[in-house]
């Protein structure tokens, strides 16, 4: 019984966690894979770090990195 009440405190919590660690919003410095996956005016570009972010395309872009 006690394993149960876990299991849904998990379920429950779960939905409120999952968009911090899951999608992007497509703002500038936002993680991507292709265009389609940043806003208007932003495509997926190649930084410095060897990742793949949302920036405007037009001279350096500096994103902070945690």
């Amino acid at each position: 019984m006690r394993r149960m009440r876990w299991l849904l405190c998990l379920a429950l919590a779960l939905p409120a966690v999952l968009p911090l660690v899951g999608c992007t919003k497509g703002d500038e410095c936002d993680s991507c894979t292709t265009d389609a996956d940043c806003k208007d005016g932003f495509f997926c570009s190649h930084f410095s770090d060897d990742r793949f972010r949302c920036g405007s395309g037009v001279g350096a872009s500096s994103c902070r990195t945690f």
